[in-house]
Order: structure tokens, then sequence, then C-alpha cells
């Protein structure tokens, strides 16, 4: 009798071990794409911008961008480099450095930790009724 008990005991415990070890094994890994968008996500301000290597903070010293995790943005103080708001999207699902915005403008993240990014992209012409300049940018923004 105490055979019995002892083997059902015994049969329980690699049951339960099989069954958690199931269970864990079956936890999802992280998206990368939800992650980078998460790392995005913030409200962020201007800490240098330059246009073709000349420092041009100063037209910019308002800036923000906001991120958020339905891959909008919008802007405040963005001139002629950005549009007020819009989206974006990752252009390759391994590539996660690069993302289209709805105007078509390619931008490469240059950097990014918890509390800065780069962003680097070119702009070849003046939005309609936006007085801007032109050229290859890079924003170096930190978070809010």
């Amino acid at each position: 009798m105490m055979t019995i008990t002892f083997t059902k005991r015994l049969w329980c415990c690699i049951l339960l071990l099989f069954s958690g070890l199931l269970f864990y094994g079956c936890k999802d890994d992280p998206n990368p794409q939800e992650e980078r968008l998460k790392e995005l996500t913030a409200t962020w301000e201007t800490t240098r911008v330059t246009n073709d290597a000349v420092d041009v903070t100063a037209q910019f010293s308002d800036f923000e961008l906001t991120l958020s995790s339905e891959r909008t943005f919008s802007t405040v103080n963005g001139g002629n480099p950005w549009p007020a708001s819009g989206t974006f999207s990752f252009i390759d699902e391994t590539n996660l450095d690069v993302i289209r915005r709805s105007d078509g403008v390619e931008v490469r993240i240059v950097e990014i930790s918890a509390t800065t990014l780069s962003l680097s992209f070119s702009i070849n012409s003046v939005r309609s009724g936006i007085d801007g300049i032109t050229g290859n940018f890079t924003f170096s923004l930190s978070k809010q």
C-alpha cells in the first residue's frame, strides 16, 4: 500500500515538473519590431541638429518629436524636415534601423538608448507652404 502511494506521488511530481518545463518552453520570444517600438515610444527633444554637417540646432531649439507604439508620430516646430504628424513603418523585418515615414522619407536610426536617439535622413525638396532647408539632417534627441 505504501509503495502505491509513493509511486503515485512520484508520478505526480514528475508530471508537475514536466508540465512546468512545457509551459516555460512555450513562452513567446519577444518580437524584435515590438521591442524596437518600445525603445522608440517617447517624446524626444533636441540636443543637436546638423544639416549637411553644419550645426543648425538653434533653428530647432523648440523641436519635439513624439513617437507612439501605434507607429504614429507628431512634431512641434519641425520646419521643412518634419511634417506635423504622420505614420511610420519599418522598411525591413530584419533591419530595424531604418523606418519610412508616411511622406516617403527613409529615416536611419543612428543610435538609440534608454535616453538618447539619433536620426539621420535626407530632404531634397521644400514642402508646399513651408519655408525650410533641404539636405542631409542628423537629429540628436533626448527623452523628455
